[in-house]
């Protein structure tokens, strides 16, 4: 059976990742905003900040596309997290 691209990005979401943005989340909410305004103050996009934040990162082109707006967010809402790569596991 081969994997097509969509069957490989259906698989980007793992417990580790669902416990991670569930940090990014009560962090964001703790600051009072909404994805929206995150989305304004940061220029990342909506739908990449909520791919982060249920741990899903299928949402994202590339592997690269990932860390980059995951470290771009983790230090907006100033947390300091590593990456969880789930493109290797």
């Amino acid at each position: 059976m081969q994997l097509t691209l969509s069957d490989n990005k259906s698989c980007l979401k793992s417990a580790r990742t669902c416990k991670i943005g569930k940090v990014f989340k009560e962090r964001r909410e703790l600051l009072s905003m909404t994805e929206s305004e995150v989305a304004s103050d940061t220029t990342i996009n909506i739908n990449y900040i909520k791919g982060i934040e249920q741990g899903d990162y299928s949402v994202f082109p590339a592997r690269i596309f990932a860390i980059q707006y995951f470290r771009k967010y983790a230090n907006f809402l100033d947390l300091r997290l590593n990456f969880f790569d789930i493109y290797k596991s």
